[in-house]
């Protein structure tokens, strides 16, 4: 007599089911909401990472000429450079500080309020799209010209996230 895999996994799968049932009849109506929505940190992190990075791009792209100016290379050149430069060191420190940003946000967050903020920032189709933009216009500019390319994206991709916010 040969063991039977299929009264087994018989037995496996109705105990599944029987799980599955009871956890759905007492879960709480916040967790149906996490089907959607897996992993509302991490989702909430890689926002808060793209506007970090939006953000120290721009900031790093106008303090780069403003140093070069400083120092008084006034080149044309010279202050493509820097522009490319501070932007690039600007995107950089953003992408680490992205992540720092909404560890110390979320650190005191409940799940509830963890979720609230997904939601706010998952169906909120107008701060999609400006993600989408903001990661597609970096592409291209990266793709089109390079560096350069790349910071200008992330430059325009926020000047039309901030005009765009308020429509």
């Amino acid at each position: 007599m040969g063991a039977s895999s299929d009264g087994n996994e018989d037995a496996r799968t109705n105990f599944e089911k029987m799980r599955d049932f009871v956890r759905k009849k007492t879960r709480r109506p916040i967790d149906d909401y996490y089907d959607w929505v897996p992993r509302p940190g991490t989702q909430f992190c890689i926002h808060m990472t793209i506007r970090s990075i939006q953000t120290a791009a721009v900031v790093g792209s106008v303090l780069g000429p403003v140093s070069a100016l400083l120092m008084h290379r006034t080149d044309k050149k010279d202050l493509v450079e820097a522009f490319r430069l501070g932007g690039l060191h600007g995107a950089m420190v953003g992408a680490a500080l992205g992540p720092v940003i909404s560890l110390a946000t979320c650190k005191n967050m409940n799940r509830v309020r963890k979720f609230q903020n997904l939601v706010k920032s998952k169906f909120d189709q107008s701060q999609l799209w400006q993600d989408h933009i903001a990661i597609a216009s970096a592409a291209v500019g990266y793709m089109s010209n390079g560096q350069i390319g790349l910071v200008v994206g992330l430059d325009l991709s926020l000047l039309f996230a901030v005009i765009t916010r308020n429509w």
